[in-house]
């Protein structure tokens, strides 16, 4: 019995190596972003897409990952995050504002994969963000995301909610990186 419990616990530990999400970055090195630490106390995100995607059903949902997972990185940075539906006229104090294009996407609750399986599809984000030094609005610099999940990781594949929050955590990361 201690046995076969010793290898469930083994093959379940296995079998979730595939939940953690990766952030898919271009081959070439980005420059380090023009952010002093002045401005790194608070993070403004504004989620858009140029593309039509805030037409789909599942858009407020999407974006209220992007709130979410922005909030919890944030936060355990000891940073203030402020969640923006639109462009201010002004900005309250100073911080980076980060401006997210969401180029592509497809929408995976955890609750469609562990329902369905790998029937369900694959999740994946495809987004450009542009980074700005506020309250002047001094451009610091420009990423591009990506992140997908495959049907041969099964229900542990990464859904949108773990692709986000890999997504903001490299933001984190690289508004930190002067």
């Amino acid at each position: 019995m201690k046995r076969l419990l010793i290898a469930f616990v083994l093959v379940s530990c296995a079998l979730m190596v595939g939940c953690a999400a990766t952030v898919k970055r271009p081959n070439a090195p980005a420059d380090a972003l023009a952010i002093p630490a002045s401005a790194t106390s608070t993070i403004y995100l504004l989620v858009k897409s140029d593309q039509g995607h805030d037409q789909s059903e599942d858009w407020e949902l999407f974006r209220a990952e992007w709130r979410t997972a922005m909030a919890r990185v944030a936060s355990a940075a000891g940073r203030n995050f402020v969640h923006l539906d639109a462009m201010p006229a002004v900005f309250d104090e100073p911080g980076t504002f980060v401006t997210v294009d969401v180029n592509d996407y497809r929408y995976l609750s955890a609750g469609a994969r562990y329902g369905f399986g790998v029937m369900t599809g694959n999740a994946y984000i495809d987004a450009d963000a542009e980074f700005f030094v506020v309250p002047e609005m001094q451009k610091a610099g420009s990423r591009k995301y990506a992140t997908s999940s495959t049907a041969w990781q099964g229900v542990f594949s990464a859904m949108t909610s773990k692709q986000v929050e890999a997504i903001t955590e490299q933001m984190l990361k690289d508004i930190d990186s002067r």
